[in-house]
């Protein structure tokens, strides 16, 4: 066999509806999805993928726990709504595969019997969320998109399901065949409700900038205001280098890394804005620019690309 048929079912892709989906995406679950019933008090961390999602995560873990990271109910957190539960452990091959199939219950099914509040991750646009989710909490990530790109193409580079090089991680966005697929469509959606009571948008180069005023911003917009000491002790705890050993104690100790499912990839980055004036050559850069311009040319939202 080769090393692609190696490779387990799950770590491949399909499309649904002309969007490529992981197959750990279940279809049944994103139709069952607009008609899920939302809580007032749930909070749902949005984003494209690649934009700081992991981030959002424990910044919101940190804010409901006053501060105290052993308090994180981070229950929630293995998987998007729409995903198989991706608290297992997965097979590196595909004979360890057919002797110990995944299992490919929702983990919608989970989410749904949680108790409140609940914290719940996704990358689905918005048209394919609850139909009332915004009687409940949004806090929707944003970042700027040659910055995603790079994070994806790293993300994923060295697993030959994808055999992703730069140049085909920038054309796979740019005509929306890269997962969850449309990129300027699912930004524009959020945007235009940013000023909705229960929708908080946070641009990711801002969160950098100033973690302080967007992580009070965040607070306030899920309803848990901070003091100004627990405000100061999450944005030390939120820092990504307080995450990384946070979650290497977890790692030693036994707990599950909910950085690192299956042990395939990693969440957690370089946490820096600009990355991608290292990586993008100028031809591909100007190739970019051109389509940026002309597919966010009727929008209001400007991103930093610094």
């Amino acid at each position: 066999m080769t090393e692609n048929q190696n490779l387990p079912f799950i770590r491949s892709r399909h499309e649904y509806k002309g969007v490529m989906y992981p197959n750990f995406v279940l279809d049944s679950s994103i139709e069952r999805l607009r008609t899920f019933q939302v809580r007032p008090d749930d909070v749902w961390l949005l984003s494209f993928p690649k934009a700081g999602t992991h981030w959002m995560m424990e910044i919101v873990g940190l804010i409901l726990s006053d501060g105290d990271p052993g308090r994180i109910d981070r229950s929630l957190y293995s998987s998007t709504v729409e995903m198989i539960n991706m608290d297992q452990p997965f097979p590196a091959t595909r004979e360890a595969e057919i002797a110990h199939p995944v299992d490919m219950s929702p983990f919608l099914d989970v989410v749904e019997e949680a108790p409140s509040p609940r914290v719940m991750i996704d990358h689905l646009t918005l048209d394919l969320l609850p139909e009332d989710i915004l009687k409940s909490k949004i806090v929707y990530t944003a970042r700027n998109p040659k910055d995603s790109i790079l994070s994806w193409y790293e993300f994923v580079k060295d697993d030959p399901v994808y055999s992703l090089t730069m140049d085909k991680a920038i054309e796979e966005f740019m005509n929306y065949t890269m997962n969850w697929g449309c990129w300027p469509n699912h930004v524009r959606q959020f945007w235009q409700r940013r000023d909705h009571e229960n929708v908080t948008f946070i641009f990711y180069e801002d969160l950098i900038r100033d973690p302080a005023k967007n992580i009070r911003k965040i607070a306030s917009g899920i309803g848990h205001p901070l003091s100004e000491e627990i405000l100061q002790r999450v944005v030390k705890l939120s820092h990504i280098d307080s995450q990384r050993q946070r979650f290497q104690e977890m790692a030693e100790s036994g707990q599950e890394n909910l950085v690192g499912n299956a042990g395939q990839y990693t969440f957690l980055n370089k946490g820096i804005a600009g990355r991608w004036k290292e990586h993008f050559t100028v031809a591909q850069n100007e190739a970019f620019d051109k389509w940026y311009q002309h597919e966010m040319a009727d929008t209001d939202l400007l991103f930093t690309f610094e």
